[in-house]
């Protein structure tokens, strides 16, 4: 008489075995400064923003990587903004140099959009006691 051996053990040892021989990419390093785009802004747009005074700003894009825009001229309304809007005609859908944001009604040009490591960390107030 032959013995059947059972499957299930197996199928459930076969069925974690990828995960755990699977080896992690690292994630990839991004070079900082380099000027660069970001894609699909007209369609999923931006994740989060912070001024950096009128003259430049950083943009999180939905997968929470950090730009550098820095403006041509000033954009008065930049520090005040509650929301920017991206104008991307020479781009198609992705912002780059050529693109502009859009802020209070004024259509601000970009000089340049570089990658960053985003805004610098804010420094804690000391609590009066």
């Amino acid at each position: 008489m032959r013995r059947l051996i059972s499957t299930v053990p197996l199928i459930a040892i076969l069925a974690l075995a990828p995960p755990a021989l699977a080896r992690k990419a690292a994630p990839a390093t991004v070079e900082l400064g380099k000027e660069t785009s970001i894609p699909f802004v007209r369609t999923i747009g931006l994740y989060d923003f912070e001024a950096d005074g009128d003259r430049g700003v950083w943009l999180q894009d939905q997968r929470r990587q950090w730009y550098y825009a820095r403006i041509a001229g000033i954009c008065t309304g930049l520090p005040f903004a509650n929301r920017i809007g991206v104008d991307t005609r020479f781009g198609g859908g992705e912002l780059d140099r050529t693109g502009a944001l859009l802020v209070d009604g004024d259509r601000c040009r970009l000089d340049s959009l570089v990658t960053s490591a985003g805004p610098p960390k804010k420094a804690k107030k000391l609590k009066q006691g």
